[in-house]
This record gives structure tokens, C-alpha cells and sequence, in this order.
């Protein structure tokens, strides 16, 4: 599962290492909203594993199969990767190999253990490995250092911030410390996606947000155009902004 973070490259290398690029095949599945660099990063890496690219997508962006499904994403929903990564990546599969033929390898390090665990049962039979996880572990830190000596150029999104490489910045499981940072470094990425919500809850005319205001002991709905205004505002009445809350991105996991 090749999603063009640093360490899903880290896992194909090691993957390369061990059984030889005739027997890799690196999977990426787009979403039509990745970041422009991360194609670059994508096809560098490829290249220098020397292991088949194969490209996967559905032709829709998550804003178009939120509309679809009548539905927008969120922390706990999220029909975008449901249908742009897993079933669209689980059909490939059951279409080219059958589970006594290959394992499926997952870029998880062991901060993300606990993923593991949850991916599992959603790629049965098939069996599913975690590369960074043969010892000796290695984490992003190491990777980031491995990239430099090999003279390839870290994604823009981690030289911003971001703690994932993939939708370009955005992700429906990202928190108020993701879209702060989305607003702060990409306006016009951020405006786009503003838009988009917009459009969505005048088409489904429901109170609806991907992000939830939790202040005061409530939940409710945190528009990105409200979240915008708060953040502009910079009012000290308004409820506070989460800055340690980064959400989680787990295309591969949850269901």
C-alpha cells in the first residue's frame, strides 16, 4: 500500500530488501485531491525501488462521493476512503491475487500498533504485515534522515507541518490543529474545501460538519467557515481552538 507518505516508502524499501522488486508491487490509490508534490515524491521513490507502480483510482473526489452517498465524512464516517483507498483497493487485490499469493503490506510504524489491530480483520483472509515493525523499528525521524542521505526531497506537506502526506492537506479524521494549520499555509486549499462543506449542507439542508465544536461539555457541528471566522476573530470569548488536536488519518484501518 504504497499512499505516498514517507512511511509507506519506508515499508516498500524494506519490503524491496527482503523478497527483491520482482515481488513488489507498490499500490497507490488517488483520491483527485492530493497535494501536486506528492506525485513527484511517488514516482522518485518508484524509480528508485526499481518495483512496478500501479495506480488505482475512481475517478471522484471525497467531495463528489460525499454527495453520492448524501453523506459528509468525518472522524467516525468517512465514505471517502471507504470507497476511494479500501474497496477499491480490496477489489484489485481479490482481481489479481488470491490470499495463499501475497501479503499486504501496511506503512505503519510503532506509534500506530494499535492500527494494526484494526486493520486486520478488515483484510481477512488476506494476510497484512507492517514492515517498520521488523526489528529493528524504525519511525519517521529515521526515514526523514534516510531520505536526506539518499538525496530525495521530503514531501512539502511534512516541510509545512502536516503529519501526512495524503488529500493534500485535508482529511475528514484531521482535527482543529490540522485545519488551522490547512488555513495557515494553503488559504486558497482551504477556501476550496470551505466551498465544498458549503455546498454540501445547502444540498442536504442538515446542520452538518466534518469538525465538532466540544466546548462547554457539547458536541455539535464546527462549520470550516465558522472555524475560519473563530480563528479570524481571534476573539478570547469564543470557545478555544484544540491546537494539540491533529485527528487521525487511517484510510487502511477503520471501516
Amino acid at each position: 500500500m504504497f499512499s505516498g507518505g514517507i512511511a509507506s516508502w519506508g515499508a516498500a524499501r524494506r519490503c524491496v530488501e527482503k523478497y527483491g522488486n520482482e515481488n513488489v508491487t507498490l499500490l497507490f490509490s488517488d483520491t483527485k485531491i492530493e497535494d501536486e508534490d506528492l506525485y513527484r515524491f511517488l514516482h522518485q521513490t518508484a524509480d528508485m525501488l526499481k518495483a512496478p507502480l500501479v495506480i488505482l483510482e475512481d475517478g471522484r473526489t471525497p467531495w463528489e462521493v460525499f454527495k453520492d452517498e448524501r453523506y459528509i465524512g468525518n472522524s467516525r464516517v468517512d465514505p471517502c476512503s471507504r470507497i476511494l483507498k479500501r474497496e477499491i483497493t480490496r477489489k484489485w487485490l481479490e482481481d489479481t491475487y488470491g490470499p495463499e499469493d501475497v501479503t499486504v503490506h501496511l506503512g505503519m510504524d510503532w506509534t500506530e500498533m494499535h492500527r494494526m489491530d484494526r486493520a486486520r480483520p478488515h483484510w481477512e483472509p488476506y494476510t497484512i504485515d507492517a514492515p517498520l515493525l521488523w526489528e529493528p523499528m524504525i519511525g519517521k525521524p529515521r526515514l526523514i534522515a534516510d531520505l536526506a542521505e539518499l538525496k530525495i526531497e521530503l514531501p512539502r506537506l511534512y516541510k509545512l507541518g502536516f503529519q501526512h502526506n495524503n488529500c493534500g492537506g485535508f482529511c475528514v479524521k484531521a482535527g482543529h490543529a490540522n485545519f488551522k494549520l490547512l488555513l495557515e499555509t494553503m488559504p486558497e486549499r482551504y477556501a476550496e474545501h470551505e466551498r465544498e462543506e458549503e455546498a454540501m449542507r445547502e444540498y442536504l439542508d442538515k446542520d452538518v460538519a466534518i469538525m465538532r465544536d466540544r466546548s462547554g461539555g457539547q458536541s455539535r457541528p464546527l462549520t470550516l467557515k465558522n472555524f475560519r471566522l473563530r480563528l479570524e476573530a481571534n476573539n478570547p470569548q469564543e470557545p478555544p481552538v484544540d491546537e494539540l488536536d491533529w485527528g487521525g488519518c487511517g484510510c487502511f484501518t477503520d471501516d
